[in-house]
């Protein structure tokens, strides 16, 4: 294994950090529509503003989501359309996942 490929692993499993915790899932999720303003996802979210920010920090620093000021107002939006179509997959699965279980349940109860 090359050390490009050893960077490589490295970057993604950042990058999958930057997306373990369910308030940042929750922004991607609000952010597939388009770009928001913290004060749009505040409201959307039910969430203080620092507790948005802070996530949003975290995920810009981590290249999940860029911005672009205009005026007062900083919009942010994801950063690649492929961030989606991950968030999705692994949503699915969960899903399925929840579904398998369920059912498991259901069936020695």
């Amino acid at each position: 294994m090359s050390i490009k490929d050893k960077e490589i692993y490295a970057i993604h499993a950042e990058i999958c950090q930057a997306l373990t915790h369910p308030t940042r899932l929750e922004i991607i999720d609000y952010l597939r529509a388009g770009e928001k303003t913290v004060s749009e996802l505040v409201q959307a979210m039910d969430m203080p503003q620092s507790t948005i920010s802070r996530h949003l920090r975290l995920m810009r620093k981590k290249g999940v989501v860029q911005t672009r000021r205009v005026g007062p107002n900083v919009y942010y939006r994801l950063s690649n359309e492929n961030i989606i179509g991950a968030y999705d997959l692994i949503h699915q699965f969960v899903v399925d996942h929840f579904q398998a279980q369920s059912h498991i349940f259901s069936i020695v109860s």
